[in-house]
Parts: C-alpha cells; structure tokens; sequence
C-alpha cells in the first residue's frame, strides 16, 4: 500500500510552505522530531531521520542558506506528517509506523541530492570551526 499519494493530496506540504517561512515555527518540531527519533522501530530510518534534524537545524539558525526550496517543503511536510499523532495510521496502532516509515522514505529519495548537498556542507563546516 502507498501512503504517498495521500500523503501528497492531503494538505502537508502547505503547512510546511507556513514552517519554511518562519524559521521560528520550525524550530519548534525539532523537539517533536528528537521525540519521535527515539521510538522503538525506527532503526532502519533513524539515521535519514537525523539528517532531516540537521538540515532542517541548520536552515532554521540561519547557517545554511544554499538550500532547494522545493526540496526543503518536501522535507519539511514530511517531518510535519511524522511528528503529527494525526497521520494516516495513528502511531499507537502496531502497524502505525508503516506509512510514517513510507513517507519518511518517499521524502528522502525526493530530497537525496538536496540532503547529500547539505551533509558535504556540513561536513566542510565543521572541519572549518
């Protein structure tokens, strides 16, 4: 079953355009996103999740500017869908995080050249500082 045509007809991405333009309303879920990082079966995407977290940290400080819009929106719906106890399966249901783990999944092929921009960035930044 796919999630992401749902996913994509719901209204995620719009709140996400309302996040991207205000870099203190996406700070905020990155606590919900630590939250969520730490639930049990999330290991196979645990480390994109954590990316995500970074990019998203980094964009919100004002540290890293060189950024694709669209791919930011589809990052940022994605995580807005996974930190919402509003999704299509609710979380506490045992196949619950079927289609976070698809829409998590979905969004990090989408954002794959945007998110390895960002890590060789990030990576040159900390050798720097």
């Amino acid at each position: 079953m796919s999630f992401v045509p749902k996913f994509l007809k719901g209204n995620w991405l719009k709140r996400a355009n309302l996040y991207a333009s205000n870099p203190q309303k996406l700070k905020l879920i990155l606590p919900q996103l630590g939250v969520y990082i730490s639930k049990k079966g999330l290991s196979k995407v645990k480390d994109k999740l954590v990316l995500m977290s970074n990019y998203l940290g980094d964009i919100a400080k004002g540290h890293y500017k060189d950024y694709d819009g669209k791919k930011l929106l589809v990052v940022i719906g994605a995580i807005i869908y996974v930190v919402t106890p509003f999704d299509l399966l609710p979380d506490l249901i045992p196949p619950g995080l079927i289609d976070d783990l698809s829409i998590v999944a979905w969004a990090m092929k989408e954002a794959a050249d945007e998110l390895a921009r960002y890590e060789a960035w990030k990576n040159e930044f900390l050798t720097k500082n």
